[in-house]
């Protein structure tokens, strides 16, 4: 029998300094799905790895 896999949802994840939306990541909706992601991503427009935070729906 083929086990049921987990749903993951696309998540937005906003620049912190120019609040411009750069990446879309899967987020898995395991244990914590109200905790909000925060990673370091490259922004191409302030030309900077800076902290990006994941955006309201």
């Amino acid at each position: 029998m083929a086990t049921k896999t987990k749903k993951k949802a696309f998540v937005k994840m906003q620049c912190s300094e120019c609040k411009r939306i750069n990446y879309f990541v899967k987020k898995s909706k395991g244990n914590d799905p109200e905790k909000k992601l925060d990673l370091k991503k490259y922004c191409k427009w302030c030309r900077a790895h800076i902290p990006h935070k994941e955006a309201k729906k």
